[in-house]
């Protein structure tokens, strides 16, 4: 009869230390997947910012005057993550007196300076740009690394100057 042995043999070290970097490997790998750059091709900033606004009053019926504008694409994974984070800022915004538009960019060519979605475009109460880009940035662009908040924070303090983000990176569909 075969004796057991209380000894851990290296096979089993080897078996584990290639779970490990399997385990890891695939983690990085979805990862990267996952973070996209917002701008890779700096769509926003060869736009200029009287070219985005003639664009939205074009398709809008009604003034842009306070008005926030949701991009979304229906079909991206993404906008899924943003949801919450849509809602404060829009809670935000209708204290604040902002119009709230929400444009769905699948197969349309509405707003052609927008290069991924989810993004938001925000005007002052002049239709004048106080913000463009995306939401937040980070894995899942929560509400925790937004970059929307300090906006609409500083307008709410007499600050009205505009900024447009293309430099980010987080889970973002490309347009």
């Amino acid at each position: 009869m075969p004796t057991s042995s209380n000894q851990i043999k290296p096979f089993y070290y080897v078996l584990v230390g290639l779970w490990l970097v399997l385990i890891i490997s695939s983690f990085v790998y979805l990862v990267q997947q996952r973070l996209v750059e917002f701008d890779s091709e700096f769509k926003l900033l060869n736009t200029p910012i009287t070219t985005m606004l003639e664009e939205l009053s074009n398709t809008q019926t009604s003034s842009l005057k306070q008005t926030v504008f949701h991009f979304y694409d229906s079909q991206c994974s993404c906008a899924l993550l943003t949801k919450e984070h849509k809602e404060v800022i829009d809670n935000i915004a209708i204290n604040d007196n902002f119009n709230i538009v929400n444009i769905d960019v699948t197969n349309n060519n509405i707003a052609d300076f927008i290069p991924a979605t989810p993004a938001i475009l925000i005007t002052d109460s002049n239709e004048n740009l106080l913000y463009v880009g995306p939401y937040s940035t980070g894995l899942d662009c929560s509400a925790d690394n937004s970059l929307v908040d300090v906006v609409l924070s500083n307008y709410r303090q007499g600050f009205s100057s505009p900024v447009v983000t293309s430099e980010a990176t987080g889970c973002y569909c490309p347009r």
